[in-house]
């Protein structure tokens, strides 16, 4: 997938990108209809982790007066997956094949 994200980039910096704004009108499977009517499935989509659930393991460091310094293992879930009715934006690839799931906006007005 980060091949795919960095030749989205690559695309855009050489022959331009269209952004735009869509809708997700489904979840399972992942459906995006943009502002001009245009419903894209996940086949034509590429998401990032702002717009997926991912898990996340880690050790933090602590420390306290009476214990000094001690390691704790954490374990972080991140619901992050898309919703129906949210906006999203997107960048179109140049040929129009691949769309980049930048993440959420807020729609004004």
């Amino acid at each position: 997938m980060l091949e795919i994200i960095k030749q989205l980039a690559l695309d855009a910096a050489e022959t331009g990108a269209d952004f735009c704004i869509g809708t997700v009108t489904a979840a399972e499977p992942l459906c995006i209809r943009l502002e001009e009517g245009l419903e894209l499935t996940e086949p034509f989509l590429v998401l990032t982790e702002a717009v997926l659930d991912w898990e996340e393991t880690g050790r933090i460091r602590t420390w306290t007066d009476t214990e000094g310094d001690r390691w704790s293992y954490y374990r972080m879930i991140r619901d992050r997956k898309l919703k129906i009715g949210e906006a999203v934006a997107l960048l179109r690839a140049a040929g129009g094949q691949q769309y980049l799931v930048l993440g959420r906006v807020r729609k004004e007005g």
